[in-house]
């Protein structure tokens, strides 16, 4: 039992090498880059996804607030660490997400900028919904991973935990 047990987890890590190894590093912009599983779609003119053969979606969009609504540095750092900040932010994002209900904004800080995190899903669609987004200037980048509910947080983890911020 313990040589199958020690096979199996081998195949497990040598699987999960390999997946990694194919990661494609996207970048969002000049300062900042996500690993995806595959190069992305675009999805409009603000974002991009990847769906998955497991039915994940990864969704990365980076928005001008400042372009699209007049908002510049000055007053996203004043207000996005309010919870009418957060608060508006996600009652927009849900307005765009019919169906889908999220938890409270966790407002905190992603290497010294003001990031929001919030997690939750559509029940009629069994998914589960995740949301981090982060504010650099007047710049509003956002990722979304959208699962299954019978699958596993590993993706998400993965998929957020690669994000990197270039200085």
């Amino acid at each position: 039992m313990k040589i199958l047990l020690s096979f199996l987890a081998t195949i497990l890590i040598i699987n999960t090498c390999y997946s990694q190894s194919e990661l494609v590093d996207y970048k969002i912009d000049n300062k900042v880059s996500v690993k995806l599983s595959m190069q992305p779609s675009k999805n409009d003119e603000n974002s991009v996804y990847v769906k998955n053969k497991d039915s994940s979606v990864f969704i990365v969009a980076k928005f001008d607030l400042y372009k699209m609504a007049g908002i510049d540095s000055a007053q996203i750092a004043a207000q996005a660490p309010t919870k009418e900040f957060a608060d508006s932010f996600k009652n927009g994002m849900l307005g765009k997400m019919p169906g889908t209900t999220m938890g409270e904004v966790a407002i905190g800080k992603w290497k010294g900028y003001i990031s929001y995190n919030m997690d939750g899903g559509n029940i009629s669609k069994k998914l589960k919904v995740y949301a981090f987004v982060f504010f650099v200037g007047a710049n509003m980048y956002s990722l979304l991973a959208i699962l299954p509910a019978d699958r596993s947080t590993a993706g998400k983890d993965n998929f957020f935990g690669s994000l990197v911020l270039s200085q």
